[in-house]
C-alpha cells in the first residue's frame, strides 16, 4: 500500500518485495495529482545514477536509458487510488511521479522517489482472471468492449508497441470531448477538461500487468503522455488516444 502525498509517498522506509506477482495500490492524500511509477533500474545501474540525471542534471532521456519501465498506478486526482498486479522479477526498483505541477516543476524533483527492492526468492504465483484484455500499440489502444460496463472489472495491459506505453484513465468533465484533451496540452490554461482517475503507468515494450477499475456511467478517455522515443514528442501528440 501507497499513500502519495504534496510530495512524497507514505510506506515504509525500507521495502523487501518478493519476485513475483506484487499488488501495488496507490491513494492519493494530496492536493495535486499524483501517480506511482514503477520501473526497474538496469544491470549496473546505482541509486545515486538515477538521482544525478533525473534530479541534479534533469536529463529525464538520459535517466529513462537507465530503466525499464515496470507499470504501477497512473496519474490519480486527489482522493482517488488505483490497485495494480505487476510481474517484477528480482533487483533494484523505484517509484517516480512525473507529474507536472503548475508551477513547470515534476513532483519527482519536489522529492517523489522512492528506491526498493524484489528478492530473489520467487512468491506464490497467483493467476488473475482478467475480464478483458488492452492492447497497447504504436501509437494506439484497443479495448475490450466491457470496459462500458459499470462495474468492478479486472484488465489485463500488454503492451505490444516498440516503446514504452501507459494508459491513462481520464473522465470527461460535462460539456467535453476527447478532442479537447491534446488541444489543453497544447496550450494549458485554466482547469484540464478531465479528471485523473488512474491507469496503468508505462511499461516496457513486452510488457504486461493487471489493473483493477470501476468507473461511474459518463464519457471517459485513455492516453499515453510519455515522450515517444525517437522524436522526443508526447504519444497523445501522435495519436496514442481513445
Amino acid at each position: 500500500s501507497i499513500t502519495a502525498v504534496n510530495y512524497a509517498y507514505i510506506m515504509p522506509s525500507t521495502l523487501n518485495v518478493r519476485a513475483g506477482l506484487v499488488d501495488i495500490a496507490m491513494v492519493n492524500n494530496g492536493s495535486e495529482a499524483h501517480q506511482a511509477q514503477v520501473a526497474r533500474l538496469n544491470a549496473g545501474v546505482t541509486q545515486n545514477e538515477i538521482i544525478d540525471r533525473l534530479i541534479t542534471k534533469k536529463d529525464q532521456a538520459a535517466a529513462f536509458s537507465l530503466l525499464t519501465f515496470a507499470g504501477g498506478p497512473d496519474t490519480v486526482s486527489p482522493g482517488y487510488g488505483q490497485e495494480t498486479f505487476l510481474n517484477l522479477t528480482a533487483g533494484q526498483y523505484v517509484l517516480l511521479c512525473f507529474v507536472v505541477g503548475q508551477d513547470g516543476i515534476p513532483h519527482v524533483n519536489k522529492g517523489m522517489i522512492h528506491f526498493f527492492t524484489v528478492s530473489s526468492e520467487q512468491s506464490q504465483q497467483n493467476i488473475l482472471r482478467a475480464d478483458g484484455k488492452v492492447i497497447m500499440k504504436d501509437f494506439s489502444y484497443d479495448l475490450p468492449h466491457v470496459v462500458i460496463q459499470s462495474k468492478a472489472l479486472t484488465l489485463q495491459v500488454v503492451n505490444q508497441g516498440s516503446e514504452p506505453h501507459e494508459m491513462n484513465i481520464v473522465k470527461l468533465e460535462k460539456g467535453k470531448s476527447v478532442q479537447d484533451i491534446p488541444l489543453f496540452f497544447q496550450s494549458p490554461s485554466g482547469p484540464p477538461p478531465f479528471e485523473e482517475l488512474g491507469g496503468f503507468a508505462a511499461i516496457a515494450s513486452g510488457g504486461s500487468g493487471w489493473i483493477k477499475m470501476h468507473l461511474d456511467p459518463g464519457s471517459y478517455a485513455v492516453f499515453s503522455f510519455i515522450p515517444d522515443e525517437k522524436t522526443g514528442k508526447s504519444q497523445l501528440s501522435m495519436g496514442m488516444i481513445t
